[in-house]
């Protein structure tokens, strides 16, 4: 009894929450309806064949934040019922409500508002070109700057509530400048490649950091191997690098790179290294022979990030460029994709693929803030939605995801569903 009263407590306690996240959103909402409102007078009065245009945007404008609103105004309908309205609000508030403000939208580059107000700033601009002096655009201006920081309130408090209604994140390492790749080791300590700190950092548990590597540029990707070394493909510095706990460098590969992203020891001891800017995967030896090579069908490979070579003997790449993941057979036909089709083209990116136990393929879609875990089908059958950036991905022994964010400095180790 003790145990149902304290559970029963934790889902009223975080129904609040939800609720009071909802409540300061709504008031974001209402913010940008008021703000619209007082760009209506002066946008209609700018002269001109760039008043009309402006007079035109402005009503984009109006209709995009009406929509937002009444969004909202649904979300502030559903949370009276949050445990069985919570999937419907999930989806409204990481697709929807997400999208809209300015993050990523199927079928376009960026999200609704963020859009619409570039394009209005682009048309005041060039009235003020015309007519420094014009009071009416200069108060436009000025709503536009207003109407820009409101926004940016609104992302955050939509990525709040995501966070709330999505699987939980129970573990985070913040300020992680530019976390592009990070791996759980045995031992329980995280390993995690900072490429805007330039250093490679081990962090406990309790977000101490244990070890740490900074005769670096730009790391990308790390791997603790076997023999306690790690393998560090040093983007800036056009190498891989394998270097000891005592910071020595025992083995480096550079030759004929130009950006590697990501590299990978194998079994045999041979080195898996994909170039993101060269656009090719290479198998080196321990000796530095190249014995694989992929360089792509008749697309080619553009920016690949991503590799894993399968049990199969397959392997598998994030073809970002070309908005596909993509498994390759030892003789270099494809097996399967994963493709644009499927991605939120063409603003899809995958950044990282992994290849699961179960036969699912997880997915870091970095351009449409999103991981996904995929079935050989095709079928998206797990997500975790409204992570700005998501790079480097892992699925845990206990079911856990690890994922480094890039664009939000930070490492996330989002529940299992």
């Amino acid at each position: 009894e003790e145990d149902i009263d304290e559970l029963q407590g934790l889902l009223e306690d975080g129904a609040a929450e939800i609720r009071e996240a909802v409540e300061e959103l709504q008031g974001e909402a209402s913010q940008l309806k008021r703000l619209i409102r007082k760009m209506n007078k002066p946008a209609h009065a700018i002269p001109g064949e760039i008043g009309g245009e402006i007079h035109t945007q402005f009503h984009r404008i109006e209709g995009i934040v009406d929509t937002f609103y009444e969004n909202v105004k649904e979300l502030e309908e559903l949370v009276e019922e949050p445990e069985e309205n919570k999937e419907e609000m999930r989806v409204l508030v990481v697709q929807e409500l997400y999208w809209q403000l300015g993050r990523l939208k199927e079928g376009a580059p960026f999200g609704d508002i963020l859009v619409a107000l570039s394009g209005m700033t682009e048309l005041v601009d060039e009235a003020l070109s015309t007519d420094p002096e014009d009071a009416n655009a200069l108060k436009v201006q000025d709503i536009l700057d207003e109407l820009e920081l409101v926004r940016g309130d609104a992302v955050k408090q939509v990525k709040e509530l995501g966070a709330k209604l999505q699987d939980p994140i129970v573990w985070e390492y913040p300020e992680s400048p530019g976390a592009m790749y990070a791996h759980r080791l045995a031992n329980g300590n995280t390993l995690i490649a900072e490429s805007s700190a330039s250093r490679v950092i081990e962090v406990t548990p309790d977000k101490e950091i244990a070890w740490e590597y900074t005769e670096v540029m730009f790391p990308m990707d790390i791997q603790r191997l076997a023999n306690g070394n790690t393998l560090i493909t040093d983007g800036g510095n056009k190498r891989v690098i394998e270097a000891t706990l005592d910071k020595e460098i025992v083995w480096e590969y550079s030759e004929g790179l130009e950006m590697p992203c990501i590299a990978q020891r194998l079994a045999n001891g041979s080195t898996m290294i994909v170039d993101y800017k060269g656009g090719f995967v290479i198998e080196v030896t321990p000796n530095k022979e190249i014995v694989w090579e992929y360089r792509g069908d008749s697309k080619g490979l553009k920016s690949p990030s991503g590799v894993q070579r399968l049990a199969n003997g397959n392997t598998l790449i994030a073809d970002g460029g070309n908005a596909r993941v993509i498994e390759v057979s030892p003789d270099k036909e494809i097996t399967w994709k994963y493709s644009s089709e499927k991605l939120i083209f063409p603003c899809g990116y995958p950044w990282d693929a992994r290849r699961l136990a179960n036969g699912n393929t997880l997915i870091s879609d970095c351009f449409g803030d999103r991981v996904i875990e995929v079935t050989p089908a095709g079928e998206i059958v797990w997500e975790h939605r409204a992570v700005e950036g998501a790079c480097g991905v892992e699925r845990l022994e206990d079911g856990n995801t690890l994922i480094a964010v890039f664009k939000e400095n930070r490492v996330i180790e989002v529940g299992a569903p």
